[in-house]
């Protein structure tokens, strides 16, 4: 063996390690949904427990904008600090306030030690609450949609068809980032309230099947799709059914937090995987916990993503962050974080 071989065989071997890291290379990106709990100036009293509708006494205290201003830094401060401790690269915030506020919201965030140079508002509708959602990110944002477009029609009542009436998405958006080269659609939403019997159930199913509509043209291009945000809806109910895609015959969208991820072990009893089940929650009412904040992904999400990345359930975590984040005047969120640890093959 000549001198110049030699050297050739030693310097592969010394670049193995080099070749196996590269291969073994991700692109990784944290992808959350964190509901702020009114957290806009013009609704924020009932974040500190007053009603929608103050009194005359109360309302004159409220419109004080010096003192609005103040309570409202105060709450958003305290998230911030919440939003710092989850350390998303991309992050869905829901119950949120108007471009002023998000921005507002942003540069505190950034105080507190985490900067996100890339970050959006929709175009909320909503002139009820007036709460808004938004996006920030550490990643360029691109093809910024502040609403989605369209109609959809549903039935006022359970057993009278001849009453009916149209919805839009009034809290919703989307955007695209990069991730391993490629697209990435990530949809934030705010579905209307569970509040309002078989009428509001009817509209949630509506606006699932425009985010439905919009999202299955990017989806069959091949590009990814993330949805995210507070659905108001379980996993198993016709909400979430209709935006996965459950009921019609293109590709389904997949549960993060449910049984293609967590399937249940050949030695689990009935009670110990509804247990495990259990811990899949967002929301507490009445003692009685339910995941309504969700986030779900096209298969080629997963495909794309490690094989330890899928063995590891996609990294999925539910973060309470009141325990860690009580002023003792009020609480950051009475929802938990959902952040999913999602590792792209490069």
């Amino acid at each position: 063996m000549t001198p110049s071989i030699v050297r050739f065989v030693l310097t592969a071997m010394l670049m193995l390690p080099l070749f196996a890291e590269l291969a073994s290379a991700a692109d990784v990106v944290k992808v959350g949904t964190f509901n702020c709990e009114w957290l806009n100036r013009r609704r924020i009293y009932v974040k500190y427990g007053l009603p929608l509708k103050l009194t005359p006494q109360d309302d004159a205290i409220w419109n004080l904008r010096e003192f609005r201003d103040t309570k409202f830094k105060e709450a958003a401060r305290a998230v911030a600090a919440a939003i710092r401790e989850i350390d998303a690269d991309v992050i869905g915030l829901t119950e949120v306030g108007d471009e002023s506020d998000v921005r507002d919201l942003r540069d505190l965030v950034k105080e507190a030690g985490l900067d996100y140079p890339f970050w959006a508002a929709a175009k909320s509708s909503d002139t009820f609450t007036n709460q808004n959602v938004a996006v920030f990110s550490k990643r360029e944002l691109k093809h910024i949609l502040p609403e989605i477009p369209g109609r959809e029609g549903f039935d006022l009542e359970l057993d009278d068809p001849e009453h009916e009436d149209t919805t839009g998405i009034s809290k919703g958006m989307s955007v695209v980032f990069t991730a391993a080269g490629r697209p990435v659609n990530f949809y934030v939403l705010h579905l209307t309230s569970e509040l309002g019997g078989h009428e509001k159930d009817a509209q949630r199913v509506a606006q699932a099947s425009l985010i439905r509509r919009h999202y299955l043209k990017p989806m069959l291009r091949g590009e990814h799709i993330i949805i995210s945000g507070d659905l108001n809806d379980h996993r198993d109910q016709p909400t979430i059914r209709r935006i996965r895609g459950r009921d019609d015959i293109d590709e389904d969208l997949v549960q993060t937090a449910g049984p293609t991820f967590h399937t249940r072990k050949a030695d689990e009893t009935n009670e110990s995987w509804n247990e495990r089940l259990r811990n899949h929650w967002t929301y507490e009412y009445a003692g009685r916990r339910e995941q309504i904040d969700h986030v779900l992904v096209s298969p080629s999400v997963v495909e794309a993503c490690t094989r330890d990345n899928q063995r590891r359930q996609i990294g999925i975590n539910f973060i309470d962050l009141n325990q860690r984040f009580d002023n003792n005047s009020r609480k950051v969120s009475d929802h938990r974080a959902v952040l999913l640890t999602l590792e792209f093959q490069e």
